[in-house]
This record gives structure tokens, C-alpha cells and sequence, in this order.
């Protein structure tokens, strides 16, 4: 586990702590595993939303809270820091204990004590990327405490998508004149990859945009970070910690996925969103899956300033379209 941080109470306008607010940070037992979870709203009896990361090992929540609070506004926001990641990491974890089963386990054990604790029936149910086999896997299984399902970069087919961000990465290089890129990646190949493979291969598609359309410095994202309450320097050497050993863990399994075999039809609605410009999780097989997909009701939003990180690229389109579907489902008026 990591350092003792805090988070900021909800205040009105003369500095005192709103009444119904809620802003905790928790330990919770997950299938057997002590995870951390972050609870924010400005009432208790807002509707739930429930954030599942990507990575594998890759925690949002610090990004979450610089470019999306203004939905703790709206929303009871559940932050959740996966087994083996950066909050939720242990060293004495073992690693066999890391599988999409139990980590969406996990999840409908989190989300039953929400609903029990918080006298609700359904929540919003958000996943980005590697979140997302999570959180289709859960609403295949549980669609009845699901009143939407919002996805942020679909993972489908994931050895067509490896094989397409590949090829993007190697054409994008060779067409910049990327002579150390060119090198790395001829070497590295075409997919199946080894969590160290897959860590070369992001670190590249970050230099050419195809994770932020405006590649980010780590050491930038680092300062914005450790500027927030709840996150001190132990929590970074935890997250490369975590994300090492999260990677080694899920890839071989991650790289098996395949959405079309496993769920042609899901009992909830669907929204998906994509980066137009995202080369980690393929947009034209996101497209191509929901266009197949049977479903109660289904939407595709494009971000067109997007790569990868559609929350953090065009927050304010996101924070109003997650509003709007809010408002659709009949979670508010």
C-alpha cells in the first residue's frame, strides 16, 4: 500500500463543509484484496458513477480529478484504484490472482456495496481502454445495475488492434524520418508482445500522437499530478510498480480478448467514445464492433481532437456529454 493522503471536503460559500457532501478516501476488501477507492460528490444522493481505469496498472484518477471533477458536481464519482495498482498495490500480491475474472469480480463487488450503502439500484458505468473488457464483461453478467454503460476506446479484438497500432507507428515514423523509432520499432515487429514489448511500443506511439494528439512530457504529467491532496511521491514509484506488474500479469491474457466472440449482445445501452486520432485502442474497430452489436440502444460520439485520452483532450465535451446521457437513462432531470 501506499502514503496517507487526503481529499478536499465540498464547501459553501462561507468555507464550511456542505452537509450531504461525501469526499473519502477508502480501503476496501475486494475478493480478499484490501483495494483503494475515492468517493466524491457534492450529495450523497447524486447518481453513482463508477470510473474502471485502463492500463492494466494504469490509475486515472489523478487526471480524472484535474479534468472531470466539474462532474462531482453532478454525480457521486467512485474512483477506483484496480488490484495491483499504484493505491491498490502490494508487493506480496500474487500475480495469478491478476486475471479478467477476478478483476471484474472485483468490480461487481465494489458496485453491490455502492448500491447497498447508497440505497441505489443501477449506476453509470464508465471504462477507458484496458477498463473497458472489465466493464463489458461486468454489464454481460450483471446489466441489471447498469442503467448505461459509457466506453472510452472499446477494446475489441486486441490482437487486430495491436497489429494496427503497430503498423500506424512504423508508417507515422517512417514518414517523419524517425531514424531511432524506425530502428526500435523493425526490431520490436508485428504483435503478439511481452508486457515489455507492449511498454516500448506505447512509448513510441506517445512520441508520434497517437496517445495525446499533443504528445505529453512524463515529467509535466508527473508535476500536475503530485499537485494534487491525494497523491504524494510514494504513490508514483507505486504506479511504475504497479503498471510493470499489472502488464506482466494481464498481457497474455489481454492479448486473447476478443469482444466479437464473447458478447455479440449485451442488455444495456451503449454509448462509445473515440479519439479520432487514438493508435492505441483502434477507433474503426470500436466503430466496427458497435455496429454489430446487438443492444437495447447504442451511440457513437467521435472526438475529433482526440487521440487516446479522450477525458483529459476534450474534457468539457466529455463532461457534457456524460451529463446528457446521465439525463437520457432518467438518472436526473
Amino acid at each position: 500500500m501506499t502514503s496517507r493522503t487526503s481529499t478536499p471536503p465540498f464547501l459553501d460559500a462561507d468555507g464550511n463543509v456542505l452537509t450531504d457532501s461525501i469526499a473519502e478516501e477508502r480501503r476496501v476488501n475486494l475478493g480478499g484484496v484490501e483495494q483503494y477507492v475515492l468517493l466524491r460528490g457534492r450529495s450523497r444522493t447524486a447518481p453513482l458513477l463508477v470510473y474502471v481505469h485502463g492500463g492494466p496498472g494504469g490509475s486515472e484518477t489523478p487526471f480524472l480529478r484535474i479534468h472531470n471533477a466539474e462532474l462531482e458536481n453532478d454525480f457521486l464519482t467512485v474512483y477506483w484504484d484496480q488490484r495491483g495498482t499504484v493505491k491498490s498495490f502490494d508487493a506480496r500480491l500474487d500475480p495469478a490472482e491478476l486475471t479478467i475474472a477476478r478483476m471484474t469480480a472485483d468490480l461487481g463487488e465494489l458496485i453491490d456495496l455502492l448500491l447497498a450503502e447508497f440505497n441505489q439500484d443501477q449506476v453509470l458505468l464508465v471504462a477507458h481502454s484496458w477498463g473497458t473488457i472489465l466493464a463489458l464483461e461486468y454489464v454481460a453478467a450483471r446489466p441489471e445495475t447498469v442503467a448505461a454503460y459509457i466506453s472510452i476506446s472499446q477494446i475489441t479484438n486486441q490482437m487486430a488492434n495491436d497489429t494496427e497500432s503497430f503498423l500506424w507507428a512504423l508508417a507515422e515514423a517512417q514518414a517523419r524520418g524517425d531514424a531511432k523509432a524506425i530502428a526500435t520499432l523493425e526490431t520490436l515487429g508485428p504483435p503478439s508482445y511481452t508486457a515489455k514489448e507492449q511498454m516500448t511500443r506505447d512509448r513510441y506511439l506517445n512520441r508520434l500522437g497517437g496517445i495525446f494528439v499533443e504528445p505529453q512530457s512524463n515529467l509535466d504529467l508527473l508535476w500536475s499530478v503530485l499537485a494534487l491532496s491525494e497523491f504524494a511521491w510514494p504513490d508514483f514509484i507505486a504506479f511504475l510498480r504497479g503498471n510493470a506488474f499489472s502488464l506482466e500479469a494481464l498481457c497474455p491474457e489481454q492479448q486473447d480478448y476478443d469482444a466479437y466472440k464473447r458478447h455479440p449482445k449485451i442488455e444495456v445501452p451503449i454509448i462509445l467514445m473515440l479519439g479520432r486520432s487514438d493508435r492505441v485502442v483502434s477507433p474503426r474497430l470500436g466503430a466496427e464492433y458497435l455496429a454489430t452489436l446487438e443492444v437495447p440502444d447504442k451511440e457513437l460520439i467521435w472526438f475529433e481532437k482526440s487521440a487516446h485520452m479522450v477525458p483529459f483532450e476534450e474534457p468539457e465535451k466529455f463532461n457534457a456529454a456524460v451529463r446528457q446521457i446521465a439525463r437520457q437513462v432518467g438518472l436526473f432531470e
